[in-house]
This record gives structure tokens, C-alpha cells and sequence, in this order.
């Protein structure tokens, strides 16, 4: 399944990408730097590697644990759906955890390191955490879970993440009730106060309602971090959080 609707994904990434770019040169939006931009280009392709050579990996340790699950769940619309909630929680723990550990947070920084706010932050995956991700989704697949239905929920989620980086997209009514939404996603990605470590969801929101985490969005979003890096090269965007964190700086 993943191997059709990737190209179809891929794509669809990249037409609304580029159609966001059009837009903003036109309408003199200014959603897009150059520098900015390359970065997250950049960290893109390398977490599409990192991702690539280390499926294999996380399949096989979560193929190992499946074998030792005394429970073995028939895959079905109905496990999906089990699945696909269960994944929302275990990813807000992730992501939570991610903001709250501070060397899992100077991994996951450069997530967060720029000051736009466009479809292309989408792509600033925080690819050295691949040592650590494996084992917070490794649970469902001693629950009974196949690991290649873990798989296929987690990219899925992954592909309808990418939308809610824009600020094109206004608030969406009742969809702000379930999902996390652009306007959610936008006070995630804040550095003012109020919202800062806030809407951790990935596709729901419920969890953040449920564990205390939700914001809503109501004064004008700063974009970045508390304390944003003069130097914007891809090399300080991927280790400025390493470098400040074993030096006990604020970042």
C-alpha cells in the first residue's frame, strides 16, 4: 500500500509546495526565504534517507516483538481505526516528550528553528532522533498490532501532517473540535509565551484537550524559537541544539 501512495503523496507535496511559493510571490506575501527555504529543503532530503535505510530496522525489531506478542490482531477496518488511535497517542507522548527532554528536544529544535511559516517547514524532519523513535511505537506491536499496519498508519498520519504548515489556511469551524487543524498547528510552531509546548497532536487534537496541552489561537503567532540562532546555515540548524544544550545555554 505505502509503495502506491507515495509517489502520489511525494507529489502532491510538492505541486501544493510550489503552488504556496507562486501564491506568496504574487500576492506579496512573503512566506518564503531563500536561506530559510534551502534549509528545510535540505533537512527534508536528509530525513527522506535517514527514513529510507532505517525502515527496514524499525520493521525488524518490531517484527521480533510481534513474535513474541501473545495476541495477533487480523488487520481490518476496524483494527485500523484502533490502530490509527492508539498511534495519535503514542505520537503526542512522542512529540510531548521530544519538547520536554532536553536532549530530545535539541534533536527535535530544528523542527521549530525557523521563522516562517510555510509548507516547507514541513519538511524540517528532525532526522537524528531515528536512535529513539523506534521504541515509542514498539508497545503496539507486542499489543498484537502488524508491524506493517503500524507502518502504513504512521506514514498516512505523516502525509496529512504536511498541510498544517501554512497560514493560508484560517480556522475551520468544527474541525478545530477533533482535528489539528493549520490554526492548531500554527501555535505549536509559536514562540510566544502563552503557546509555547502547546497542540502536540498529529491529526487529532483530542489528546492536547484530554492532557492539559491545547491553545487556541488567538493573538498574532511569532514564528521560532525563544531564543532563534544568528547563524542560519544547515549545519547550525541541525546541531545549534546539541551545541547549546551541552553548554546549558537556553534554546
Amino acid at each position: 500500500m505505502l509503495k502506491e501512495i507515495t509517489p502520489y503523496a511525494v507529489s502532491l507535496v510538492l505541486f501544493l509546495t510550489l503552488l504556496e511559493v507562486f501564491y506568496s510571490y504574487k500576492k506579496n506575501k512573503h512566506l518564503y526565504d531563500a536561506q530559510d527555504t534551502w534549509v528545510s529543503i535540505v533537512l527534508g532530503a536528509l530525513g527522506f534517507v535517514t527514513r529510507f535505510f532505517t525502515k527496514g530496522l524499525n520493521l525488524a525489531v518490531w517484527f521480533w516483538v510481534y513474535s513474541l506478542s501473545p495476541f495477533k490482531i487480523e488487520s481490518s477496518l476496524l483494527s485500523f481505526v484502533i490502530l490509527f488511535f492508539l498511534h495519535e497517542l503514542v505520537y503526542y507522548w512522542y512529540h510531548r516528550v521530544s519538547h520536554e527532554v532536553p536532549f530530545m528536544w535539541a534533536t527535535h529544535v530544528n523542527h521549530h528553528s525557523s521563522t516562517k511559516f510555510n509548507l516547507s517547514v514541513a519538511a524540517r524532519t528532525p532526522f537524528l532522533n531515528f536512535g529513539y523513535l523506534i521504541l515509542f511505537w514498539t508497545p503496539l506491536a507486542f499489543l498484537g498490532f502488524n508491524p506493517l499496519d503500524i507502518l502504513i498508519v504512521q506514514m498516512v498520519s505523516l502525509y496529512l501532517s504536511f498541510i498544517q504548515h501554512t497560514k493560508l489556511i484560517p480556522k475551520l469551524g468544527l474541525l478545530e473540535l477533533v482535528f489539528s487543524t493549520p490554526s492548531h498547528h500554527r501555535v505549536h510552531h509559536a514562540a510566544n509565551p502563552q503557546y509555547i509546548n502547546k497542540n502536540y497532536g498529529s491529526v487529532l487534537i483530542i489528546y492536547d484537550k484530554i492532557f492539559g496541552t491545547f491553545a487556541k489561537e488567538e493573538e498574532k503567532v511569532v514564528f521560532g524559537i525563544t531564543k532563534n540562532p544568528k547563524d542560519r546555515s544547515v549545519l547550525n540548524m541541525i546541531f545549534h541544539g546539541w551545541k547549546s544544550w551541552l553548554n546549558k545555554e537556553e534554546f
